[in-house]
């Protein structure tokens, strides 16, 4: 996942922490499934479920606001619904 970094317009820049992403030299999976391919962001989200840096990919992902793909064991609609509360609660308490 390292060499996609190069494509996204990135807010924080710190990406130490992808090696040692359980996913970071897995092959076997599809981390960025197309429409219709549930049963592979299933599979997907499973491999993340144990991953020693879930919590800070999640974080990376929803900081860079990147829309697609799994990151963080969290599908593109779940994180989705989190930055929407983020930015809420944000709103809310401004």
């Amino acid at each position: 996942m390292g060499e996609l970094l190069t494509s996204f317009k990135l807010n924080d820049k710190d990406n130490r922490w992808m090696d040692h992403a359980k996913c970071h030299m897995e092959d076997g999976i599809t981390w960025f499934p197309e429409q219709g391919q549930r049963h592979l962001m299933i599979e997907a989200k499973k491999f993340c479920a144990d991953c020693p840096v879930k919590q800070r990919c999640l974080d990376w992902a929803l900081n860079n606001e990147i829309m697609y793909g799994v990151w963080g064991g969290r599908s593109p609609k779940e994180r989705e619904r989190t930055l929407y509360a983020r930015k809420y609660k944000a709103r809310m308490t401004s």
